[in-house]
């Protein structure tokens, strides 16, 4: 099968188009033909290993898994023996950041990980695109611990990550206040923004409002730049480990205080969070004909 590969870490020129062995599916396994994949920032940041930490999962001195590609959209062509919750023909999206495989014509997947049945209304491209974002959200959101009628600020608001946070904060019942570019202000308030700040006419650190959770979705800002805008108790976190990796330190740091603390939470996802996602999408689609059918 043809598959784009790499056999080194570096830059994206590191990746080539070869022929590789075509995968077997295990017993529990599912054998998919993948249709639809994406190159997130996981992908970039295995691939590049800038980060040394992540060597630690993917390869030491190179790379385990020949093909990238976390997130991928595709149909069921063999099951495992074992396999009773999927079956051949089905469309399925998920995400596998573990041995990746999406950037493949063919990948194999434990029934049991994080993957689920395409919604009707979805074609794969946009079920391919569902989950690298919204998973990093709602795993920060859900450290954050957010209650309705919080008042979060997400900075960054229209990358893949911030608009997942937008839409998940609001379905939690929050008070969202968006940061973004002039030319997405239009964008930003239709994801569900109760308040946009267009960071290139205005100073989002001017602001009198005081938040219990601001997500940087960007690792553009800072604790310190963020921390008089905090309730007492306040919660910031970033996608990103800040200058010298200081972040880090104040997770480890700020907790031990009781006031307000910079949380880094580790990304992860399951089955049930794709199904989650899943239900989102579809129960969105279910509001918005709804509201089409009361026009």
């Amino acid at each position: 099968m043809k598959a784009a590969v790499y056999s080194q870490y570096g830059p994206p020129s590191v990746v080539t188009i070869a022929e590789i062995p075509q995968p077997i599916p295990k017993p529990n396994e599912l054998l998919v033909k993948v249709f639809s994949s994406t190159v997130t920032r996981t992908d970039s940041g295995f691939r590049s290993a800038e980060y040394f930490v992540s060597r630690f999962f993917s390869g030491l001195l190179r790379p385990k898994f020949p093909s990238l590609g976390c997130e991928f959209a595709g149909i069921v062509e063999e099951t495992g023996s074992s396999v009773t919750l999927f079956k051949k023909g089905d469309r399925i999206f998920g995400f596998n950041d573990q041995k990746f495989g999406g950037h493949a014509e063919f990948l194999t997947i434990a029934e049991a990980d994080a993957i689920d049945i395409i919604p009707d209304e979805l074609s794969f491209d946009e079920a391919a695109a569902l989950t690298e974002g919204s998973h990093y959200a709602l795993v920060d959101i859900r450290a954050a611990k957010t209650e309705p009628g919080q008042n979060v600020l997400v900075y960054g608001a229209t990358g893949a990550i911030g608009s997942a946070a937008v839409q998940l904060l609001k379905y939690f019942q929050t008070n969202v206040t968006a940061v973004c570019g002039s030319a997405h202000v239009g964008l930003v308030k239709s994801l569900g923004a109760d308040v946009v700040i267009d960071y290139q006419t205005q100073d989002f650190t001017q602001t009198k409002v005081k938040y219990d959770f601001i997500f940087d979705a960007v690792g553009k800002s800072s604790f310190g730049a963020c921390k008089p805008l905090l309730t007492a108790k306040g919660i910031y976190i970033s996608t990103e480990l800040g200058k010298n990796g200081e972040n880090i330190l104040y997770a480890l740091t700020t907790p031990i205080f009781g006031g307000k603390k910079l949380l880094f939470p580790l990304p992860t996802i399951t089955k049930s969070d794709v199904v989650f996602i899943r239900e989102l999408v579809q129960k969105s689609f279910s509001n918005q004909l709804s509201t089409e059918s009361t026009l």
